[in-house]
């Protein structure tokens, strides 16, 4: 299983109210509508906590960082071959622009990380 994950940072004339209402209901219906075309097995989005307090003491635990995104993704495929493959036809080509001049309308991809991994099932159940 392949997956990529990206930590997005929120366009900077959004709030995280407008960012987390346009991925939530245009980018995911987007994402929905190509995710056949594309090979997407599965498509999650996650936010930071609402509660500050909660954030800061488990950030204080392990002296970490402040969290500095305003959500994740996660992308599935089946294995890089069949994510590769979708991109060598018209109409993947033009799904896959599609999303990304999507991405261009809320996210600050400059200030995003993003990269693919191959996930190490732990504990499951």
């Amino acid at each position: 299983m392949l997956k990529l994950i990206m930590c997005v940072k929120r366009q900077s004339h959004l709030t995280r109210e407008e960012f987390d209402h346009y991925w939530r209901h245009n980018h995911a219906s987007l994402v929905a509508k190509h995710s056949r075309t594309l090979g997407i097995r599965r498509y999650i989005q996650t936010v930071p906590h609402a509660d500050t307090a909660l954030q800061a003491a488990l950030q204080q635990t392990r002296n970490a960082a402040i969290v500095d995104f305003d959500g994740c993704a996660e992308l599935w495929w089946d294995d890089l071959e069949s994510h590769l493959s979708a991109r060598k036809t018209a109409e993947g080509l033009n799904a896959l622009r599609e999303l990304i001049d999507d991405e261009n309308r809320f996210v600050d991809l400059e200030q995003s990380q993003l990269w693919y991994g191959e996930e190490r099932n732990v504990i499951s159940e």
